[in-house]
C-alpha cells in the first residue's frame, strides 16, 4: 500500500522569489495516507459508513507513484544514470520486512483462529503474497463461478502491494529507457529528461483506456489486475516529472487542495461496490489525490495544512503501512470467531486494536531495518537478504495447506464407514425425527467433510454455461427404455442445476429422457437481474433462445425449474414484486405447448456473509451451533407461488420441510454437510432426497 520512504519526499522546490528550493519534506503526502489507511480501514469494518472506502487504494498508488518517480528523477540528475540494484534494495528494506512478518503471523495464527476449510487458501494466498501474484490469484477467483463466494481470507489485501511491487519492477526499466531516449534530445545546460513525460503519458494513457475498456465489460476481474491499476501509479509518475513548488498563486492553491480532499471524500461517500471499478470512476480520487500534492503546502484561513501538520495525522501517516498490512487480518479473524461483522461499537474497538501491532511494526521492524547501516552498505545485500527471507516465508506458506491435508486424511477413515454402512436416517431421513438431529448414528463424521464439500457436486462436464456466456447449452442423459418414456427438462440457474443429482437418479429409476439447459446466475425469466444491468451477467437472450427450444423440440413432456431467490430483478412496473411476471409468462407460454411446468420453491439459505462450511469445520463435533432460525434461511424473498398464482397450471413443487424444521435451519442433517458453498446444496445431500422428490412431484402431477 504505502510506498515505504519514511524519510521526507523530494519533489520540486517553493519559489520564495524567483529561484526553487526544492521541499525535503511533504507533511501533506503524509496526511494522505493517513487519509487513505482510515478510509481502507473503516470501509473493511462497517462498509455503511463509507461504501467508497476502497478508493483509499487508489490514493495510495498514487502516492508511490509520485514518490519513487520523484526519487528516480532526482538520482539521474544527480549522477546521469539510475542504479537498479540500489532501487530495488531499497524497496526490499522497506517494504519486505514489515510485509514478510505479517504473513508468517498469519500462517501461524492459521492454526489458531481459522478453521481447517480456510488453510488451503490462506497457505496458497501466503505464498502469492510473499511473491507479489496476489492480485492474480484474486482475479483468477473473482471469474470462477464457485471461487468468487470463497470467504475472506486474512491476506485478500496484500492485492495492492502485489500491484505496486510488479510497478516497482518494471518501472524502473520504463525510465531507464526515457533516459537513453533524452540522451539522444540532449538540450541546453546538459538537460537529458525530455522524453520522460511523454513516455510515461503513453503508458499512462494506454492503461487508463484498457481500464476503461476492461472494467466496462463487467469482468470483476478488472479490479484487481495490474493494467487496469498502472495508469494511477503513473499519473502519480507524471506528476513528480513536470511538478514545482511555488509560494505564489496561494488562493488558488488552497482552492486546488480542498478540492482534492472534496474529490477523495466525495468518492468514498458516493461510490459503492456496485459503482463499475476502477475505470473512469477513479480518475476522481486519482486526480483529487494529484490536486492535494500539487498545491503543496499553504497556510492562512481554508488551508488543510491546519489538519496536516497535526501530530496525530502526521504519526498516522507514518504508521499507515503497518496499519494497512495489520487491520485486515484483525478483522477476518474477528468475523470468523464471532460468525459475524463486527458492530460499530466493536469495530472502533478493532480499530484501537489494529494500531497497537502496526505501531510496533513501524518502531521495531520497519524503522530499524530501514536504518541499519550494514543494509544499506551494499545494495546486495538486502536483495540477497529478502530473496532468503521470501523463500524461508513461501516454505511456512506451505504448512497450512499440508496440515489441511493431514486432517481430511484422519477423518477420511471415519467418513468412509460412514458411507460403507450408513444409519437409517441418514441425510433427509432425519428430519423426519428432528428438525437439529445433526447426528444419525454412533458415528459423527460429516459427508462430505466441510473442507471438501465445494467438490460435492453434479459433474455437468461442458452441460453448463457460465453467467456471461451468450448462449445455454443443451444436453440430454437419455435413460429411457425400448417403450419409450417421458422428456423431461431441467431449466434455470445454477440452483436449479443443484437438482440435477436427485433428477439423474430419479431418470435413472423411471427411464426419463433428462434434459438440462443449465445457465449459472440467470433464472428461467424475461426479466433482467440487476446483474445484468450492471453487465456481470448475460440472461435474457439465451433465456428467449432456451423458450423457444423448449418449445420447438416438440417432445418435452415436463420443465422443472427453480432459481436462486436472493436474486434481485429490475423493476418493470407490472404491478408486481419484480421477476414475478416474467416467470409466469415463460411458464404460461410452456403450459400451452402442452408442457407441463413444476417450479421448485428454492432451498433456504446461510446466514449472509457466513460461510457454512467454516461454521461447521469450527464446530465440527457440535454442528447445530451453526443453525439459524427458519424465518432467516425463508426471508420472504422467494417468488415461486407469487409467480405461480399468475400461471395457474404450473405446480409448485415444494421440499422446505427437508431443509428446515418448525423453527430453525440446521447446517448438517443425519450427517450430511447440507451446503458446498455459500448457497449450493451437497450433491450428497440432494442424493438422501430422491424418494421425497419423486413423490412430490407425483403429487403435483396428480393435482
Amino acid at each position: 500500500m504505502p510506498e515505504l520512504t519514511r524519510q521526507a519526499a523530494e519533489a520540486g522546490g517553493e519559489l520564495p522569489a524567483a529561484k526553487p528550493q526544492r521541499r525535503k519534506f511533504l507533511p501533506e503526502v503524509q496526511a494522505l495516507r493517513a487519509l487513505a489507511v482510515l478510509l481502507v480501514v473503516i470501509y473493511h469494518l462497517q462498509p455503511g459508513w463509507l461504501p467508497g472506502g476502497f478508493v483509499g487504494v487508489d490514493v495510495f498508488f498514487v502516492i508511490s507513484g509520485f514518490l519513487i518517480t520523484g526519487h528516480m528523477l532526482r538520482e539521474v540528475k544527480r549522477t546521469g544514470r539510475l542504479s537498479l540494484s540500489a532501487f530495488w534494495a531499497a524497496r526490499a528494506r522497506r517494504i519486505l520486512p514489515a510485509a514478510l512478518v505479517t504473513i508468517a503471523a498469519v500462517c501461524l495464527a492459521t492454526f489458531l483462529l481459522s478453521p481447517a476449510t480456510q488453510w488451503g487458501r490462506i497457505g496458497s494466498q501466503a505464498l502469492a503474497s510473499t511473491f507479489y501474484t496476489q492480485n492474480w490469484v484474486l482475479a483468477a477467483d473473482s471469474t470462477d463461478y464457485m471461487a468468487a463466494g470463497n470467504s475472506a481470507t486474512p491476506l485478500q489485501h496484500f492485492w495492492s502491494l502485489a500491484v505496486e511491487e510488479q510497478f516497482y519492477l518494471f518501472w524502473p526499466l520504463l525510465m531507464l529507457l526515457a533516459v537513453a531516449l533524452g540522451r539522444r534530445w540532449r538540450g541546453k545546460h546538459g538537460r537529458q529528461l525530455p522524453a520522460v513525460v511523454p513516455v510515461f503519458a503513453v503508458v499512462a494513457a494506454a492503461s487508463l483506456v484498457f481500464s476503461i475498456w476492461f472494467t466496462a465489460t463487467g469482468n470483476p476481474a478488472a479490479y484487481f489486475i495490474t493494467p487496469t491499476r498502472i495508469w494511477e501509479l503513473a499519473l502519480g509518475g507524471l506528476l513528480a516529472a513536470t511538478l514545482t513548488y511555488t509560494d505564489r498563486w496561494l488562493r488558488i492553491r488552497k482552492v486546488l487542495a480542498l478540492a482534492g480532499a472534496a474529490a477523495i471524500l466525495t468518492a468514498a461517500l458516493a461510490f459503492s461496490g456496485a459503482t463499475p471499478f476502477p475505470g473512469a470512476a477513479a480518475l476522481l480520487p486519482v486526480l483529487g489525490t494529484m490536486a492535494v500534492i500539487a498545491a503543496g503546502r499553504t497556510t492562512g484561513a481554508a488551508s488543510l495544512h491546519a489538519v496536516i501538520d497535526r501530530k496525530p495525522v502526521q504519526w498516522l501517516g507514518n504508521v499507515s503501512y503497518s496499519l494497512y498490512l495489520w487491520h485486515w487480518p484483525l478483522v477476518v479473524y474477528y468475523r470468523t470467531l464471532a460468525d459475524r461483522p463486527p458492530s460499530p461499537w466493536e469495530s472502533l474497538l478493532l480499530l484501537a486494536a489494529s494500531l497497537g501491532p502496526a505501531a510496533a511494526s513501524y518502531y521495531f521492524i520497519e524503522t530499524p531495518v530501514r536504518k541499519a547501516g550494514w543494509l544499506s552498505a551494499h545494495p546486495w545485500r538486502p536483495i540477497g537478504a529478502g530473496i532468503v527471507a521470501m523463500g524461508l516465508i513461501g516454505t511456512l506458506a506451505l504448512a497450512p495447506g499440508q496440515q489441511r491435508e493431514q486432517l481430511v486424511a484422519e477423518r477420511a477413515v471415519q467418513t468412509q464407514q460412514l458411507l460403507e454402512a450408513p444409519p437409517s436416517q441418514f441425510g433427509a431421513k432425519a428430519m423426519d425425527a428432528s428438525a437439529d438431529k445433526s447426528f444419525a448414528g454412533a458415528n459423527e463424521a460429516i459427508v462430505p467433510d466441510p473442507n471438501k464439500a465445494v467438490e460435492d457436486e453434479f459433474d455437468f462436464g461442458d452441460c453448463v454455461a457460465q453467467q456471461r456466456d451468450a448462449e445455454t447449452p443443451e444436453c440430454e442423459y437419455d435413460y429411457r427404455k425400448n417403450d419409450g418414456g417421458p422428456t423431461v427438462a431441467l431449466v434455470g440457474d445454477s440452483h436449479a442445476g443443484q437438482w440435477a443429482p436427485a433428477l439423474d437418479v430419479l431418470a435413472k429409476e423411471r427411464g426419463w429422457n433428462l434434459v438440462t439447459y443449465i445457465h449459472n446466475s440467470c433464472p428461467f425469466t424475461p426479466e433482467r437481474r440487476v446483474l445484468e444491468a450492471e453487465g456481470k451477467s448475460v440472461c435474457t437472450e439465451p433465456n428467449a433462445q432456451t423458450l423457444e427450444r423448449l418449445v420447438d423440440r416438440g417432445d418435452v413432456d415436463a420443465v422443472i425449474t427453480s432459481y436462486f431467490s436472493s436474486s434481485v430483478f429490475e423493476d418493470t412496473d407490472t404491478g408486481h414484486r419484480p421477476g414475478v411476471a416474467g416467470m409466469a409468462e415463460y411458464w404460461n407460454t410452456l403450459a400451452d405447448a402442452g408442457i407441463d411446468v413444476y417450479p421448485i420453491v428454492d432451498t433456504p439459505a446461510p446466514r449472509p456473509g457466513a460461510d457454512p462450511r467454516d461454521c461447521v469445520d469450527l464446530h465440527y463435533g457440535e454442528p447445530e451451533r451453526c443453525s439459524q432460525p427458519r424465518s432467516e434461511g425463508f426471508d420472504g424473498q422467494d417468488i415461486t407461488r407469487e409467480s405461480a398464482a399468475l400461471a395457474p397450471r404450473a405446480r409448485v413443487v415444494d421440499l422446505s420441510d427437508k431443509f428446515c424444521g418448525a423453527d430453525s435451519c440446521p447446517m448438517v442433517i443425519g450427517n450430511v454437510m447440507l451446503y458446498r458453498d455459500f448457497n449450493h446444496v451437497t450433491r450428497t445431500y440432494m442424493l438422501t432426497l430422491v424418494d421425497r422428490l419423486g413423490e412430490e412431484l407425483e403429487a403435483a402431477k396428480a393435482e
